[in-house]
């Protein structure tokens, strides 16, 4: 009996899905999150998920995990002390910057810029140059001066060590040799070097990017060690893969040499969980909707592939790492509503977390929150326990908002309608920008939600956005998880080019993607996957020459050869130029870079499909409940998810319940059970 395991840590929950192999039964658990120690909800969260299965960590196969380790050390400034080395000149890259200033017109004169996360006392320029455009030695590296700069960064204390040199991303041999001089006078000191970690232009960039992997290097090498051990301990000779911001997966010893690819490892298990589900189902555009305890995360799926960014951004700082194009915002079950000094009302970006939790958790919280509101209108019905587990603590949730109501002059139901009306604007504005801000019409989409909190506002926000159906997974509560589970192991590979369509033709192209998919064949055996499971994927960045604003276009390379080959791309780009922005030009197109991923194909999760046997909704009640809908209380039929069967059929309002997450069916709408046992919700009038 050999299972699979999918571990997804949030901000308020830890969840876990258990997969076997040999049943292909799936078995969910939620615990609540450790922040402290993100280690002990893992364990805490597989021990009871394979308790559940009938089975022990003996069993284990595959590990699964997505980690928010990365994410918060960026966002709290808890990563480690790093050095760098960097060339003569040139120390004061990263307070240099770019020109961009984050905020509202005029912000600057308010803002406190952050430190570099490299100090300048830990920073050092050495002698030797790598010339542009075709990366020739000027000068050569002085090693008798990186030797001294290794030695005082070592004696001073740093922690790990980035080599970002000039124009290393045409010639990586200076970098190559400075890390072999590091080996040599701290071979303690985790070293990463820009040409490895970025290899394209932009010096900023590349070095921002590089110390960030070495800022996360130490403690993400410290965690994933210490989660081994405990895993060993337990019984268990799992494998561990770790989830990319991607939403592939690396082994968890290519995930301690580069865990700057693992900034958004949670958000990314969902999107990718989300496309499997709608592509199976026939629906290959849809929006995705995850909202949990802390934020709500949206992207976009178009033709069952979720969209992608190179420009990843935590917290104030952008930089370059392939990451599923996910737009964040601060609302989530855990958000604080509060009364301004104005009288107007603001929901989150501040949010209760786990620890103490919204009031109704019972564990001290006595500011109203998204979840309490949803618990005093009744959209959690009384027989709902916090993840199959824990009871709700209702009569600390009416005195929390019964507070708001009271500040606001109003009914304790209308603050709390109030609440949710306000968080749901914040998630439609979330997806206006990954939809109608990048030239895409939201009523082309489906909508599939998921996340704790995200079934119970999805049907409000399908009806703001007119995106149907509305897709609710069987567990969409554990979906990042789920998601895991259906990723393969993966990597990109890239190289600048900056050639224009006047210069090249498809035969040049063609050569270099074979030189970049070799490089990715060769990280693929060393992650020990099979040669007969290896594909690869192929992209251009594109722009009009002389522009900066550029885009990825996927490549089909058995088009490329010949003089014509680069037609289909520029065909392609200015398709998706005209989209984005409304118009395109009479210029050459211009090739920035070359990327090629390379995948590792992995037998994951299959949707089980059920025949459609059409049960009656009556057998699957288990209550009927007033609830609070567009001003007033409604009879609400409550349901119990897993009685009902695949063909089933009920109308709204009704609230579905389930271990992991409510779904809420909103008056005016139907709900049927498909064949692989989501909830679909459509209009009534749409029938």
């Amino acid at each position: 009996m050999t299972h699979n395991i999918g571990v997804d840590v949030g901000g308020t929950f830890t969840d876990v899905i258990a997969f076997d192999e040999d049943t292909r039964e799936l078995t969910i658990d939620k615990v609540l999150s450790t922040p402290a120690n993100p280690s002990e909800g893992v364990m805490a969260g597989v021990s009871e998920a394979v308790e559940k299965a009938g089975a022990s960590f003996a069993d284990l196969d595959l590990l699964f995990h997505g980690t928010t380790v990365v994410t918060n050390m960026l966002l709290e400034e808890t990563g480690s002390r790093v050095g760098l080395v960097t060339t003569a000149g040139h120390e004061h890259v990263l307070h240099l910057a770019r020109a961009w200033t984050p905020g509202p017109l005029y912000g600057w004169m308010g803002m406190e810029k952050p430190d570099p996360l490299a100090a300048l006392t830990d920073t050092r320029g050495v002698e030797g140059r790598i010339g542009s455009p075709t990366g020739e030695e000027v000068r050569p590296l002085d090693e008798d001066g990186v030797r001294e700069a290794v030695r005082e960064l070592r004696d001073a204390g740093v922690e790990s060590l980035t080599v970002a040199l000039l124009n290393s991303y045409l010639n990586p041999d200076h970098e190559e040799r400075v890390r072999e001089i590091v080996a040599e006078e701290a071979p303690d000191l985790p070293v990463s070097i820009s040409s490895e970690i970025v290899a394209e232009y932009g010096e900023y960039e590349r070095t921002l990017t590089t110390v960030i992997n070495d800022y996360a290097r130490p403690q993400v090498i410290r965690y994933l060690d210490d989660l081994d051990d405990s895993l060993a301990e337990a019984g268990s000779s799992a494998t561990m893969n770790v989830v990319r911001s991607d939403g592939g997966l690396m082994s968890s010893g290519a995930a301690k040499h580069r865990p700057v690819e693992l900034a958004l490892s949670g958000p990314s298990g969902g999107v990718v969980g989300a496309a499997t589900i709608a592509e199976k189902k026939g629906v290959a555009d849809v929006l995705t909707l995850d909202m949990g305890g802390t934020s709500t995360d949206v992207s976009l799926v178009e033709d069952g592939t979720a969209e992608t960014t190179r420009q990843t951004k935590v917290g104030y700082r952008e930089f370059k790492s392939r990451a599923v194009d996910v737009n964040t915002v601060g609302a989530g079950g855990g958000s604080i509503a509060r009364v301004q000094l104005s009288g107007s009302m603001q929901v989150g970006p501040e949010s209760a977390g786990a620890d103490p939790g919204p009031a109704c958790y019972g564990q001290g919280g006595e500011e109203p929150t998204v979840t309490d509101a949803n618990v005093v209108l009744g959209r959690i019905p009384s027989s709902v326990q916090l993840g199959g587990k824990m009871d709700l603590d209702r009569e600390a949730a009416q005195a929390a908002v019964a507070g708001l109501a009271e500040e606001r002059g109003t009914s304790v139901e209308e603050a709390a309608q109030a609440v949710l009306d306000i968080v749901n604007e914040n998630m439609h504005g979330a997806l206006r920008v990954v939809s109608v801000e990048r030239g895409y019409d939201p009523r082309d989409f489906g909508l599939v939600a998921f996340g704790g909190a995200g079934p119970m506002h999805a049907n409000a926000l399908a009806d703001i956005i007119d995106a149907y159906p509305l897709i609710i997974p069987k567990g969409p509560g554990v979906m990042s998880a789920f998601g895991f589970l259906t990723s393969d192991i993966q990597n990109e590979f890239a190289e600048t080019y900056l050639m224009t369509d006047e210069d090249v033709d498809g035969d040049d192209v063609h050569a270099k993607f074979e030189e970049l998919e070799a490089e990715a064949a060769d990280w693929l055996r060393s992650e020990d996957v099979p040669e007969g499971d290896h594909a690869f994927e192929y992209a251009a960045d594109c722009r009009y020459f002389r522009q900066d604003i550029q885009m990825s276009i996927p490549v089909d390379v058995e088009n490329l050869r010949g003089e014509e080959g680069l037609a289909e791309i520029k065909a392609d780009f200015e398709a998706r130029h005209r989209q984005r922005f409304g118009f395109s030009l009479d210029a050459p197109l211009e090739i920035a870079n070359l990327r090629v991923i390379g995948k590792g194909l992995l037998d994951g999760v299959t949707l089980e499909e059920r025949e459609l046997v059409g049960g009656d909704a009556e057998d699957a009640r288990i209550a009927t409940e007033e609830v609070y809908f567009d001003g007033a209380y409604r009879e609400t039929s409550i349901y119990d998810r897993t009685q009902l069967a695949p063909g089933t059929v009920f109308s709204g309002p009704a609230i579905v319940t389930q271990d992991d997450s409510t779904v809420v069916i909103q008056p005016g709408h139907e709900a049927r059970i498909d064949r692989y046992e989501n909830i679909e919700i459509t209009r009534e009038e749409a029938q």
